[in-house]
């Protein structure tokens, strides 16, 4: 068996230069054509069915439409084409190369197309989802990997209550079918394409050669899942070999496990994306490998069509330019998606971001540079801040009217001049490493956040007074001086402030700051988000608030327990004095109980 693998490696290797070129390019193009494609026909469909936030309660009716399953159908069909294109150009590449035909890329696309052509009818849409089937459960690890995650199981919990022992059985024992009958026809697709015969006749071929050597092709497709179940599981060793050391080499252990959990996340999206790029031609080369060892090759009945392809160098520069812009496209949506998910109205994308409480307040003193310096280095996602003005116009950083709590000085923000603020010591309350910390202006926290080679955004509340208003504009001012509007938002309990913020630039974001949430305050069309109490913030709350368009942040959360929970129930933001410990909590969710307290037990903690 370990000898088949080989010889698989082998088939793929002989048409190293034709399959890995055309890899590239196909997976890239789709990539670059699908993207655009499947987050606008989402956001079609939430519009049409008038859902606005996609939570997992609301799945089950948007499927009821019948315009989604149109859609939902003439997505699985485009997709089904793709993969079935990809293995009829495989099916050529491999049977041209064994025949040592001297043929081009471009025929080799243009003879798949041949003989896919004759599958591409509305009666063949049986045949296209039984070969996609058949490709998920030959490729059964990358499927689970895909599908079955630490979200995916925290849904299954939350959703089904009880049965769930039955449930999984079965489960199992459909996959057991499925897997029973797929290896029966495991190679009907190649006598389909290369021996003329039609779905039912190349079926019956399939299952007289498995029932001859059925031992020999499951031990091949089980050991092919294993040896890529091996391989995920090397990668992810080695990484966290790294990951772990580069912690403990730079002394960041405090954080240790929230950078682990962060870039696991990460990797995983990357790991998928990449199975699902190789899943089809590593498994279509082990099932080619098995059909030419298995069958009479003199039943293949392979005309090859050589096509008048004109220059090679034309085609050189067309293969370069169609490379060129898919992977120009495809950059430019990662970084798009960087600052905007365009999945964040959808739960099971959903990301929820960390928000330092007045900078990283447990570690420095509040609302100080040194805070928000150190939320920077903690990774939160977002620093809030509290800003008031002075009596002579500037805006600084402060949380209470008085500034007697954190500087001794028993006097009120708005009946001081700004150069009165800057004598305050803001750190001396704290400890005496931070003794001389000043007030600082709300221009010298955009500087500090714009010179940060770390992106962090800024949660700015503006304190409510009698000239809130005119603290807006000021705020607003400084926020565009700096070109700062895509990394601020702007919150208050002060509604008047909030319209005056929308009324100097409609696309800077405002949340409205609840002490308690009741009645249908989530109707109100003139801010962006909610900033609530988490006390308050019940799960059919969140799920109402979602579904008029608009994100929820949640404040004050210190502890592990409530910001799981806040996490499960679906909130956008979670503001809170630790955030390195809710970042932990939040990534955790997504990563089993045995990884995380090993690495909980690895970094001290």
């Amino acid at each position: 068996m370990l000898e088949s693998l080989r010889n698989n490696m082998k088939l793929l290797k002989s048409s190293k230069r034709h399959v890995l070129l055309f890899e590239l390019a196909y997976k890239l193009l789709a990539l670059a054509v699908f993207y655009p494609v499947i987050t606008g026909v989402i956001r079609l469909c939430m519009r049409i069915t008038g859902i606005n936030y996609l939570t997992n309660e609301y799945i089950a009716k948007a499927f009821m439409n019948p315009v989604i399953i149109i859609f939902c159908l003439l997505g699985v069909i485009g997709f089904i084409v793709y993969c079935l294109y990809e293995m009829a150009y495989l099916a050529v590449c491999f049977e041209t190369k064994r025949k040592g035909i001297q043929a081009s890329i471009i025929d080799n696309i243009y003879n798949a197309f041949l003989r896919l052509k004759k599958l591409l009818r509305i009666q063949s849409i049986p045949l296209f989802l039984y070969f996609l089937i058949s490709i998920i459960v030959i490729n059964v690890t990358v499927t689970g990997n895909i599908i079955f995650s630490e979200s995916v199981k925290n849904i299954i919990k939350s959703e089904v209550k009880r049965n769930r022992t039955a449930i999984f059985i079965v489960t199992a024992i459909i996959i057991i079918c499925l897997f029973y009958f797929v290896i029966r026809d495991i190679f009907s697709f190649n006598i389909y394409m290369m021996e003329g015969k039609n779905f039912r006749q190349s079926c019956a071929k399939s299952r007289s050669i498995v029932k001859n050597n059925v031992l020999k092709i499951v031990g091949v497709v089980v050991l092919y899942n294993l040896a890529l179940l091996a391989a995920i599981y090397t990668f992810y060793i080695i990484i966290s070999v790294v990951l772990i050391a580069g912690v403990k080499l730079l002394d960041l252990a405090y954080m240790g496990s929230a950078v682990y959990l962060s870039v696991l996340s990460t990797l995983r999206t990357i790991v998928r994306l990449f199975l699902v790029f190789l899943s089809i031609p590593c498994s279509f080369s082990m099932i080619s490998y098995m059909y030419y060892k298995y069958e009479n090759l003199s039943d293949i009945n392979f005309e090859f069509v050589d096509i008048d392809e004109g220059s090679a160098r034309i085609n050189r520069i067309i293969y370069s330019f169609v490379l060129v812009m898919s992977i120009v496209l495809d950059v430019l949506y990662v970084v798009l998606t960087f600052n905007s998910n365009p999945f964040e109205r959808v739960a099971i994308f959903h990301d929820t971001k960390i928000t330092a409480h007045r900078g990283a307040s447990r570690e420095a003193p509040e609302n100080t540079l040194a805070a928000f310096q150190r939320a920077i280095d903690d990774m939160a996602d977002y620093i809030e801040l509290d800003v008031q003005m002075t009596s002579d116009g500037y805006i600084v950083v402060m949380h209470d009217a008085s500034a007697y709590r954190t500087t001794g000085v028993a006097k009120n923000i708005t009946d001081m001049t700004y150069e009165e603020v800057k004598k305050l010591d803001a750190g001396y309350w704290f400890s005496e490493k931070y003794r001389g910390e000043r007030v600082p202006s709300f221009e010298e926290v955009l500087k500090l956040v714009k010179s940060s080679p770390v992106s962090i955004k800024l949660n700015v509340e503006i304190k409510s007074s009698a000239d809130s208003s005119i603290a807006a504009g000021k705020v607003i001012e400084l926020i565009k001086k700096y070109s700062m509007e895509q990394n601020c938002v702007i919150t208050s309990f002060d509604y008047d402030a909030l319209l005056a913020v929308k009324s100097m630039d409609e696309d800077i974001q405002t949340g409205y700051i609840l002490s308690v949430a009741y009645g249908r305050f989530y109707e109100n069309t003139n801010v962006d988000f909610f900033s609530v109490n988490a006390s308050f913030l019940t799960k059919r709350t969140v799920d109402a608030i979602h579904n008029t368009g608009k994100q929820v942040y949640a404040w004050t959360a210190n502890n592990d327990t409530s910001i799981k929970n806040l996490a499960n129930k679906g909130i956008d933001n979670i503001i809170t004095d630790e955030p390195v410990m809710a970042r932990e909590v939040v990534y955790s969710r997504n990563t089993s109980e045995t990884i995380t307290n090993m690495i909980k037990y690895v970094f001290n903690k």
